[in-house]
């Protein structure tokens, strides 16, 4: 069997390397629009705070016995002959395919402003936009976007000891995906980190001088820098699927349930349309972590397996510097906006017994439907990765918090404290609103 795979990020990588496991004999082609294999974004803002190497985030042999055409560019998937048109080094050529992933991930989008061209303005984005970004890092920067990448970008800047200014447009950082009891802590964190967070600030022209940045202008007023680095969004990168005819949704690629656009082309990651886990509407995620799962799934499905996808409960980490937020599920916020009826509760207390020095504030959020049933949860803390892979398992699982409050939790004083932090929640949301326990877990 012959399998093309358009992009080798996360989701390409994974579709690819699963195919080629489980059958050895089928030839699979990988299209790498970049010069090298494959890099990793999330560590992006690593390499600006000095942390890695631009070239340590760099793959440069693929995994498995796959093949990768580096610098080359899928122009067309011509379904009725089964092949993809691309371009590489200056020529046209076409490969043909028994299946073909689209995993074309996701691109950048901007604010309609003038100056983006200017000397000391670039985004984070991949190792060419960061490889640039570098030459120009002055001493005062300006952060425009209080996205995930924003703040982890305003964190890693902070702590070389530079003038950090992250401004948002909206009244809280990450609006709508994080609920306010969290932003506001992560704003409190990062002031802390020498940050100056600037709410309801929105961009409105970068002005420079002699070509290169000197103010970064918003609605409330005039910012000195040296550097702007713009991290406003992005989308799913349709563009291939387009020009090919393939069936688009509201953002990405439409699929079945099992990431199939068309009887012999699939999309898996960023540029997927799929299904929300907890509300069942349509969603792209922009998360490694999905993406990964996707791949694996495509990759399985080409090869005659029939395997569903569940949907999108999308965790994620954010770090900023000692500490780190994330969630997964649904937010207050957006359960609000989709008129949903659900219960929340904030917990702050710490990570490790009270006797220990090194302790630590953490915050854990819950939001569950009204006879508790799990369906979003966030944290602020130090080790809350732990606590996010739970509450990711009892999301899937149909976990109600009246359960969970009575579930037995590893201790260890050096570790965790004896309560653990999901349990105090848990226990708290549930006395609040008086929920009773169920008879098992998925009842």
């Amino acid at each position: 069997m012959d399998v093309v795979v358009v992009g080798h990020g996360t989701a390409g990588q994974t579709a690819a390397a699963v195919v080629k496991k489980v059958s050895p004999d089928s030839q699979v082609t990988v299209l790498e629009k970049h010069s090298y294999v494959a890099y990793h974004p999330c560590s992006l803002p690593a390499v600006l705070g000095g942390k890695l190497r631009l070239e340590d985030v760099i793959e440069k042999v693929p995994k498995g016995k796959v093949r990768v055409l580096t610098g080359a560019t899928a122009k067309l998937i011509n379904r009725e002959a089964k092949e993809v048109i691309f371009e590489r080094d200056g020529s046209t050529d076409s490969l043909p395919y028994d299946k073909l992933i689209l995993a074309t991930g996701l691109k950048p989008t901007f604010p309609p402003v003038e100056g983006l061209h200017l000397e000391g303005v670039g985004t984070v984005w991949d190792v060419e936009s960061v490889e640039s970004l570098l030459k120009v890092l002055g001493n005062k920067v300006v952060v425009v976007g209080g996205s995930a990448t924003g703040i982890e970008v305003a964190a890693e800047l902070a702590s070389t000891g530079r003038d950090v200014t992250l401004i948002e447009m909206m009244e809280q950082l990450m609006p709508g995906k994080v609920d306010p009891p969290i932003a506001s802590t992560v704003a409190k964190h990062l002031k802390d980190m020498g940050v100056n967070v600037s709410l309801k600030t929105a961009l409105q022209e970068l002005k420079g001088e002699g070509g290169k940045l000197k103010e970064v202008i918003t609605n409330r007023g005039a910012i000195e820098a040296e550097t702007a680095i713009v991290v406003t969004g992005a989308k799913p990168n349709v563009d291939l699927a387009r020009r090919s005819g393939l069936p688009l949704g509201e953002s990405g690629v439409k699929v079945d349930e099992y990431l199939y656009s068309t009887e012999h082309v699939l999309a898996a990651g960023d540029v997927a349309e799929v299904r929300d886990f907890v509300t069942g509407r349509l969603t792209t995620t922009g998360l490694a972590s999905t993406a990964l799962v996707q791949g694996r799934i495509a990759g399985e499905n080409v090869i005659g397996k029939v395997v569903k996808y569940k949907g999108a409960l999308s965790p994620y980490v954010v770090k900023v510097g000692e500490f780190s937020f994330g969630g997964v599920g649904i937010s207050a916020t957006q359960a609000s906006r989709l008129g949903m009826n659900y219960l929340s509760f904030r917990f702050s207390g710490f990570d490790l017994p009270r006797y220990m020095p090194e302790k630590r504030r953490v915050l854990v959020w819950l939001v569950t439907t009204p006879d508790g049933r799990l369906i979003g949860a966030q944290l602020f803390g130090r080790r809350i990765r732990q606590h996010l892979t739970f509450l990711t398992a009892a999301i899937y699982a149909g976990f109600r918090v009246q359960d969970i409050r009575l579930m037995e939790f590893a201790y260890q004083p050096e570790i965790i404290d004896v309560v653990d932090p999901v349990a105090s929640a848990a226990e708290g949301i549930s006395r609040k609103y008086r929920l009773t326990a169920s008879r098992s877990p998925t009842s």
